[in-house]
């Protein structure tokens, strides 16, 4: 069956169902919850501890949301070494694809979501996840590119193309799964994200259009490339891409 599946062409691998992975759509739904508990609750309780502050600022944010993700990565990955099928399922090895051009792929995204979204939505912002970075002092930097380049990448990646696409694609469809998987991805930037920033972000540009095409570009990399892996180093690719373009545009 792998091999068979290698060598379809992308129209076939976009429009077949994938084989259904170990783990049900319950527990696919469950690391989406843990992920949200994670950014909301659990990361901003430990950020304020080590901070000493509760109050809202760049750094509490962006040390809460790395913390989240940090954990939720942890989360998903022990849960699934309870098994070797579940483990080999997650598919975080090398796909047919070289992992370079996943690279190149995410560097794509990011260069066209910042050029796209900047133009059609008025000004260039960052990445709602590492907000506050230009002009900011040289530790929050550094978390800015910890999180964007490395902590939020892994984690949605291993939550979103690992855990639930595979779950989705297999129960409900080829198709139907990129697109509810890109919908749940857009809903957790909205109420995570957007929603913690308020008016700086316009909701339908920064808040929907920007993660459901991110969302749906690195889900049609994991089933065109048949690697989760790969799908990271996209994300990491376009993660630089915007950490750059808030470190040199800002608010522009």
């Amino acid at each position: 069956m792998t091999a068979d599946r290698r060598e379809m062409s992308l129209r076939q691998k976009l429009a077949s169902r994938e084989e259904p992975p170990p783990w049900g759509l319950p527990s696919a739904l469950l690391a989406w919850l843990a992920l949200f508990m994670c950014l909301t609750i659990v990361g901003p309780a430990l950020a304020s501890m080590m901070l000493g502050s509760a109050e809202p600022s760049p750094a509490l944010l962006m040390l809460s949301w790395a913390l989240g993700m940090a954990l939720c990565s942890a989360f998903v990955l022990v849960s699934r070494r309870s098994s070797s099928a579940s483990w080999q399922a997650l598919k975080l090895r090398r796909g047919k694809q070289p992992l370079t051009l996943a690279l190149l792929y995410g560097v794509a995204i990011g260069l066209s979501l910042d050029l796209v979204i900047g133009l059609l939505g008025g000004r260039f912002l960052p990445m709602p996840t590492i907000f506050g970075l230009l002009d900011a002092e040289a530790g929050i930097i550094a978390l800015g590119g910890l999180l964007a380049v490395f902590a939020q990448p892994i984690a949605e990646s291993l939550v979103f193309q690992a855990a639930l696409l595979p779950a989705l694609r297999a129960r409900l469809g080829a198709w139907a799964g990129i697109i509810i998987t890109s919908a749940l991805l857009t809903l957790l930037h909205l109420l995570v994200f957007v929603t913690a920033l308020g008016d700086a972000y316009q909701v339908l540009w920064h808040g929907i259009v920007l993660p459901a095409v991110l969302a749906f570009a690195f889900c049609l990399l994991r089933v065109l490339a048949d690697s989760s892996l790969a799908v990271i180093l996209g994300r990491m690719g376009a993660g630089l891409i915007f950490l750059l373009t808030a470190l040199t545009l800002g608010s522009a």
